[in-house]
């Protein structure tokens, strides 16, 4: 079982990475909200019963936790880091390979469910377009997401409009609505189409 490391703030003030010697999951990255079932995951499922936590981030070498602003980390951080290493996977959770059947607009459900959220297809007016976009943002965008303890998901493309999700420490974080936003939209606009136009939602 693996043991945390070091607890690590992130740009979100809101957000922690708790950092593993040894991966909890592998595959894509899962998320669990405060609100919405957590089904197959003992693990999500405890967390988001600790007092003053709202939102996980799951990877292979690190836990986001964001917490809600009343409750301080000196309650938060002693409760997830016991329950991270006392934790016992019953099994490893694998997750489909994304570029599978479905092409583009598969890949992106694909990558839905493996958040532990409920799946949720994305709705594409151009999967060509999509399979561009998604390609870009895994090669420029979600890796320094990642180092910051978030993550990207798109949720539609309509329009040459692209609505996507922060997940993690960039949900909520005062950063993701302003300069990674503007950095995202015009990387899409100078790699892959000039009229594309990002929009998040939370």
């Amino acid at each position: 079982m693996p043991n945390v490391t070091a607890v690590m703030s992130t740009p979100n003030p809101l957000a922690n990475k708790f950092m593993l010697d040894a991966p909890l999951y592998t595959g894509a990255p899962r998320h669990f909200s405060a609100g919405v079932p957590v089904v197959g995951d003992t693990l999500g499922e405890s967390l988001l019963a600790v007092p003053g936590v709202v939102d996980i981030y799951c990877t292979g070498g690190f836990i986001t936790i964001t917490r809600d602003p009343g409750t301080p980390w000196s309650a938060i951080e002693p409760a997830v880091t016991e329950l991270i290493e006392g934790h016992k996977a019953r099994r490893v959770i694998g997750i489909a390979n994304p570029a599978g059947p479905g092409g583009a607009a598969g890949a992106a459900s694909g990558a839905a469910e493996a958040t532990g959220e409920e799946a949720v297809e994305v709705e594409a007016d151009d999967a060509e377009l999509l399979m561009r976009i998604n390609q870009i943002l895994d090669e420029h965008i979600r890796p320094f997401l990642d180092q910051d303890g978030g993550g990207l998901d798109v949720v539609k493309l309509k329009e040459f409009t692209l609505t996507v999700r922060y997940k993690g420490a960039c949900g909520g974080c005062p950063s993701s609505s302003t300069g990674t936003l503007f950095a995202i939209n015009n990387l899409l606009q100078s790699y892959v189409d000039d009229r594309l136009l990002v929009e998040p939602i939370y």
